[in-house]
């Protein structure tokens, strides 16, 4: 028997109560987004991009954040990921980290801009597959409505 797809099985987890989830208690280390990040690499990425610097900490207005810069860092990438360290849940936390990573391919493998443009949705149909669902940005009132990602 196949062994499970990991992506899939992380983004189908039953989702944790909607007032759980308000409370924001899911707050991974920095060694479970590491895990996320290779992951999304191997399986939908094919290996393509360097793990930059992941941080987390406080994001207002935003849930993470790609940052390119002119050269190359010690680690091969021209970007760093600053992500917030509380989520709803796993699923919102996985998606956004595959958003940031979109804008890293564009930049560190493009050679482009970080944009929402022709560039940045490459890899919407693979992620597609792995049920994350790549968009600008979702909306919180209607995820906490339907609890779906296509819908928010």
């Amino acid at each position: 028997m196949a062994r499970p797809h990991p992506i899939k099985v992380l983004m189908a987890t039953p989702l944790p109560s909607i007032t759980q989830q308000r409370k924001k208690s899911y707050r991974p280390s920095k060694k479970e987004v590491i895990k996320l990040y290779d992951l999304i690499n191997k399986y939908v990425f094919k290996n393509k991009l360097t793990r930059p610097p992941i941080t987390l900490g406080i994001c207002r207005k935003y849930w993470g954040m790609c940052q390119g810069f002119e050269h190359y860092t010690r680690r091969g990438t021209m970007c760093r990921i600053h992500l917030s360290d509380k989520w709803y849940c796993v699923q919102w936390l996985i998606t956004t980290l595959a958003h940031e990573m979109a804008h890293q391919y564009e930049w560190d493998i493009l050679g482009r801009g970080l944009t929402h443009r022709r560039n940045f949705f490459i890899w919407r149909d693979a992620l597609a597959k792995v049920h994350i669902d790549l968009k600008t940005y979702h909306k919180m009132r209607r995820w906490f409505k339907y609890q779906d990602f296509k819908k928010c």
